[in-house]
């Protein structure tokens, strides 16, 4: 299992201007779970609905993932210093993909 350093943020849109928060994520076969200072989610995997990935302002890659409680955007990052964050393109895609199979496998 590894763990992705991370910046998400739960609600259902996402623009540059969106305040996003530093945490760590994991994709187990239970699911997604994402931790920060102030809070934890846990997305059990039969509560995913669907995980797309796309391009934000074409400045980087962002994985969206549809579940039982909301949306949540996530992306791999380098470092993030504030709101400035360096995005970690392949392993963002390497994390959506782990997503994408867990979602895939019978409940």
């Amino acid at each position: 299992m590894k763990k992705y350093k991370v910046c998400f943020h739960r609600g259902d849109e996402l623009t540059l201007k969106t305040r996003a928060t530093k945490g760590h994520a994991w994709v187990d076969e239970k699911g997604l779970h994402v931790t920060s200072v102030a809070e934890t989610i846990s997305i059990p995997r039969r509560d995913l609905r669907s995980v797309e990935m796309f391009r934000l302002y074409g400045l980087g890659r962002v994985i969206r993932v549809d579940h039982a409680q909301g949306r949540l955007f996530v992306t791999v990052v380098r470092f993030m210093i504030g709101q400035f964050a360096l995005i970690n393109f392949l392993e963002t895609g390497v994390m959506r993909d782990k997503l994408a199979d867990l979602l895939e496998q019978p409940s």
